[in-house]
């Protein structure tokens, strides 16, 4: 039975696909299959992500900046999505997705991503990235000394973890910023996840955070 991502365009309550009894609200994201999906879609519940891309996502200079080893989902030129290549992070175009080795996501993915970056359609939201976890903090990933150098500078470890394998960019000053900082202490051997922390936190930016299983991506252990 295939699974589809869908937007609840009001309250739904279900059982989730691991069982649990919830409601979602307009605007939040669920997983259904087949079935429920037409159900949902006659009772005018629910809009699918190929709804939303139709009516609302114009792929004007965005792209995918494919950092070393990290491989592209099929169709994003469907979407007017440009892709390349690079050693070194930047930020080639207004809104780019830059996407590290062990990362993945569809085409759609891609492109919600890329509508939270569109100050007209959304909050002017500069950097959109997910959650690592669900449950882990700064206190639970990287090296003592990457744990240290977290806490001189913030003063806390009780800290949700991002995972920065894919991270949503809109080019303005401050992500300029933000990414040269972080670029500057990953070449330096530095934990990304650490590292992300320090710099966001003591770097004024317009953060967006997503759940760890946002809309059809994943990360490789």
């Amino acid at each position: 039975m295939g699974k589809h991502w869908v937007q609840a365009i009001k309250p739904v309550t279900r059982h989730s696909l691991e069982g649990a009894y919830l409601t979602y609200y307009a605007g939040d994201w669920f997983e259904c299959r087949n079935q429920e999906l037409i159900e949902l879609m006659q009772a005018g519940a629910v809009r699918t992500t190929a709804d939303v891309l139709r009516v609302e996502f114009a792929g004007d200079d965005s792209g995918v900046l494919l950092l070393p080893g990290a491989l592209p989902p099929a169709g994003l030129d469907h979407y007017g999505i440009e892709t390349r290549e690079a050693g070194a992070l930047c930020l080639p175009w207004e809104r780019t997705l830059v996407m590290s080795a062990g990362a993945g996501c569809t085409a759609e993915t891609v492109a919600l991503g890329m509508m939270r970056l569109a100050p007209d359609d959304y909050p002017a939201w500069e950097l959109v990235v997910k959650l690592a976890s669900f449950t882990r903090l700064a206190r639970d990933v990287g090296s003592a000394e990457e744990q240290a150098l977290t806490l001189a500078a913030l003063g806390d470890l009780q800290l949700p973890v991002y995972d920065t394998r894919l991270l949503w960019v809109r080019r303005t000053e401050a992500t300029e910023e933000v990414i040269q900082l972080w670029r500057a202490e990953v070449e330096q051997g530095h934990d990304p996840q650490h590292a992300f922390l320090r710099v966001v936190y003591t770097h004024p930016v317009a953060l967006n955070t997503l759940p760890a299983d946002w809309v059809g991506s994943w990360i490789q252990a």
